[in-house]
């Protein structure tokens, strides 16, 4: 598996599950096939968390079984695999999602006015919530002022051109060329 889609996959897991999804998924990966039970004895962790993550990982769509039934005793052993073909289009999907929520956040960044006492872990407000504690803090009683939220803005909207970028949804900026470059002509 390429190193881009590998750190990708097990960026995915870690979301699903955690450090234990991210074992599970490199044990896999070594294996190609396993069954949970084989799984959880490679990796040192709990069967049914290990059948949690196969389970979230199936849903995801990043990795599949086929069920093999044991003619003497009957029962039936699932043999999980990972299954990457669909990974550029979970990542899409992720990186859509991030996206519409930046755009969220940054459409009630600019639509709202905050309002902060300037201690640092106290609240913002709106001026709808400032207006009912008075312009006071909820917290500390210190009057509240305006806060300037420039700075997030400015981080929430390069962000976006980022990852529109990456979606192939707005082209990268050309680098200006420096007038030293040039050669003038006579």
């Amino acid at each position: 598996m390429a190193r881009r889609k590998n750190k990708e996959l097990i960026e995915i897991a870690r979301d699903i599950g955690g450090e234990e999804a991210v074992e599970v998924v490199k044990a896999l990966e070594k294996v190609k096939e396993a069954t949970d039970e084989e799984l959880a004895e490679k990796t040192g962790i709990r069967i049914n968390t290990v059948r949690r993550i196969l389970y979230a990982l199936n849903d995801q769509g990043l990795a599949d079984f086929k069920r093999i039934r044991d003619p003497e005793t009957g029962w039936y052993y699932y043999y999980w695999r990972l299954e990457t073909k669909k990974l550029p289009e979970i990542i899409r999907a992720k990186k859509m999602a991030e996206l519409k929520k930046l755009k969220e956040m940054l459409e009630e960044e600019t639509s709202e006015i905050y309002y902060w006492c300037g201690t640092e872990g106290h609240p913002r407000l709106t001026f709808d919530e400032a207006m009912e504690y008075e312009f006071q803090c909820p917290i500390c009683g210190k009057m509240l002022m305006q806060y300037d939220n420039t700075k997030i803005v400015e981080e929430l909207k390069e962000r976006i051109a980022k990852l529109e970028e990456e979606l192939g949804l707005r082209k990268k900026p050309k680098k200006s060329r420096s007038k030293k470059g040039k050669k003038k002509e006579s």
